[in-house]
């Protein structure tokens, strides 16, 4: 299962067309795709969350990590839920029946770069420069929505857009919502 998942996130960060394509030639479930892929990749984002709470972070300790977990991790489930429903009722718009499951496996293979960040920023706490590299979503939804999706051109351009902003900007507001409602509690 962990080969399968990195070997996913390597195809579609180095060759998005070809990863899309390999996802679209696979028949997955729904099941199969949350509790092989979306779930194992949101553990492991909580690792990293931990050890960056517990030890790198300047007011480290037990409590500070585990609201790092608590907030990453509903960022992301939060994140991955709102704009999977969202962009299911966008579907019309762009030409393509309501399909959740779709929207779902859409969403969550999209995300990889958000993902990948999410994973490696608790540990390099300075290196806030790799957050230009969400940018690459752009292409990743693009492709997707040709090769996954099967999206007509015209359409393509303005619904990576509105997606690419949807994926990266609605989990980002929620963990700075919640940092922001942590931080007013006391203690």
């Amino acid at each position: 299962m962990f080969a399968t998942i990195i070997k996913t996130i390597y195809c579609l960060i180095a060759s998005p067309r070809k990863g899309w394509r390999r996802i679209s030639d696979r028949d997955t479930g729904q099941q199969d795709f949350i509790n092989n892929f979306l779930f194992p990749v949101f553990g492991f984002i909580a690792i990293p969350s931990f050890i960056g709470g517990m030890w790198l972070a300047d007011n480290g300790g037990i409590h500070w990590a585990l609201k790092q977990v608590v907030i990453v991790v509903s960022a992301l489930f939060g994140g991955f839920y709102l704009v999977s429903y969202a962009l299911n009722e966008l579907f019309p718009k762009f030409g393509l029946g309501k399909k959740l499951h779709a929207a779902q496996l859409f969403v969550g293979y999209s995300s990889v770069v958000l993902y990948l960040l999410f994973f490696l920023i608790p540990l390099l706490p300075g290196a806030v420069f790799l957050w230009f590299a969400i940018i690459y979503t752009l292409y990743i939804v693009y492709a997707g929505a040709g090769d996954f999706l099967h999206m007509t051109a015209n359409k393509k351009l303005s619904f990576t857009v509105i997606a690419s902003l949807l994926i990266v900007v609605v989990p980002l507001a929620i963990k700075i919502l919640l940092e922001f409602m942590i931080n007013l509690l006391p203690g």
